[in-house]
């Protein structure tokens, strides 16, 4: 034999090796299941939160729908309120025509006239007086015509204005009610919104302790990579521990057959002699020559 039997791993040192190789593969075996556990508790939370976002989706879809509402009336109150303003102005610019104390004047006119009528008739004048009275008596009819005029204008500004009023109270009536439905819509907005913050916060915390989850997959994970990259290399050891037994064998019965073919052979050749002696014998015995 050419190889020292120090170099042939005997059984005990194969069985050690599959003990350990075993032990390795428990090992792996318990970290993947390990594993396995975490990985399947990190879906649960994947799958929890996305159920958590189709429900943040609809509720989305409905705030977002009552805020659409909301910006539509609100448009619709704005419009009404500057409707409303520019009315204001245009019965201020009326307004401003008005002239304070306009009937008064008219009144005091009329009495004014009266009077010099009334003096024109019961009063001797001179002629100068007379004619100075006259002018006077024509002037105030001239301007009392003139003040019935604006009064005749300015009464039917009064009722105008009085119109734009009631279009204003109407307009912002009408702009009230708007604002009542933006009041509304936001309120329900809002409502939806802080439904859909909460979601928020619950999502975030499943996304964190998924997260965890999936930190401890990664690291049962390498360990369980560890234990099985040393199991494949004590199975490799095995099988190179079996493959030299198996050739430390495959040489034993090769050197055993050789053995017993010299010893087969020999044999012949023991046979083979012994026979050749009888037939020596025999020879001698013929010849009488034969001494024993």
């Amino acid at each position: 034999m050419t190889d020292s039997e120090d170099d042939v791993p005997d059984p005990e040192e194969i069985g050690g090796a599959e003990d350990r190789f075993n032990n390795l593969v428990e090992k792996r075996n318990e970290l993947n299941k390990e594993g396995n556990f975490y990985r399947d508790e990190r879906n649960n939370l994947h799958d929890e939160r996305k159920e958590l976002q189709e429900e943040v989706d609809e509720l989305k879809k409905k705030r977002d729908s009552l805020t659409d509402k909301a910006k539509e009336h609100k448009k619709k109150r704005n419009d009404l309120q500057t409707k409303a303003k520019e009315l204001i102005a245009f019965k201020r610019e009326k307004q401003d025509k008005i002239e304070d104390n306009l009937a008064q004047k008219v009144e005091e006119l009329k009495v004014e006239i009266d009077g010099l009528e009334r003096k024109q008739e019961t009063t001797a004048l001179s002629v100068e007086e007379e004619n100075e009275l006259l002018d006077k008596l024509k002037d105030s009819k001239k301007e009392l015509d003139e003040k019935k005029g604006l009064l005749e204008e300015q009464n039917q500004i009064i009722e105008e204005v009085k119109s734009l009023d009631e279009k204003i109270d109407e307009l912002f009536k009408k702009a009230d009610q708007e604002h009542e439905k933006v009041v509304e819509y936001s309120k329900e907005s809002q409502k939806y919104h802080d439904d859909i913050e909460e979601l928020y916060r619950e999502m975030n915390a499943l996304s964190n302790e998924a997260d965890k989850l999936h930190q401890k997959f990664i690291d049962v994970r390498e360990r369980a990579d560890h234990y099985h990259e040393r199991a494949m290399e004590m199975k490799n050891k095995i099988l190179e521990l079996k493959r030299k037994r198996k050739e430390d064998e495959i040489k034993r019965k090769k050197q055993l057959l050789e053995q017993n073919k010299k010893v087969k052979e020999k044999l012949e050749d023991e046979e083979k002699l012994e026979e050749e002696r009888k037939k020596m014998l025999e020879m001698l015995k013929k010849d009488g020559k034969t001494e024993i």
